[in-house]
C-alpha cells in the first residue's frame, strides 16, 4: 500500500504539490480574515485583504515550489506576478458568472442542507483547474 502511494505521488508530484500548497493557501486566506475581523477590521475590507494575502502566498509557493520556476530577476518576477494576479481576478470573474449560471440551470438543490451548496463545489472545481491551467501553461510555462 506504501508503495503504490508514494508511485501515485512520484508519478503526479507537480499536482500533489498543487493541492497541498492550495490548501495552505485556503487556510492563509480563513485566517488571516479571521484575524482582521478579530481586530476589528470591516468584514469586507477583511474579506479583500485576506483574498490578497491569499494570492501573493499563492503566487510564491505556486513560483518555486509547485512549477519550480527559478527565475528570480525583477523583471520576470514582476511580469509574472502581473500575470499571476490578472490570471486570478479572470478565474474569480469566471466563478462569479458560472455561479449564477449552475443555479439556473438546476445545481440549485439543497445539499447538506444549504441551498446551492453543489453549484459552488461545482464552480470551485472549475476555478481550481482554470487556475492550475493558467498558472502551469501562461504565468509559470517553460521557456525555451
Amino acid at each position: 500500500m506504501r508503495d503504490d502511494i508514494e508511485q501515485f505521488v512520484k508519478k503526479h508530484d507537480e499536482g500533489v504539490r498543487y493541492i497541498v500548497f492550495g490548501a495552505l493557501t485556503v487556510l492563509v486566506s480563513w485566517v488571516s480574515y479571521a484575524l482582521l475581523a478579530l481586530v476589528g477590521v470591516d468584514y469586507a475590507v477583511s474579506n479583500g485583504l485576506s483574498w490578497f494575502f491569499a494570492v501573493v502566498f499563492a503566487f510564491f509557493v505556486n513560483k518555486y515550489f509547485v512549477f519550480r520556476s527559478m527565475d528570480s530577476n525583477t523583471m520576470t518576477l514582476g511580469a509574472e506576478m502581473v500575470q499571476f494576479f490578472a490570471s486570478r481576478i479572470f478565474t474569480g470573474l469566471v466563478a462569479i458568472v458560472l455561479f449564477p449560471f449552475l443555479m439556473s440551470i438546476g445545481l440549485d438543490f439543497v445539499f447538506l442542507g444549504v441551498p446551492g451548496l453543489f453549484a459552488r463545489g461545482v464552480n470551485s472545481g472549475v476555478e481550481i483547474v482554470l487556475n492550475y491551467i493558467l498558472s502551469k501553461f501562461v504565468v509559470f510555462r517553460k521557456k525555451d
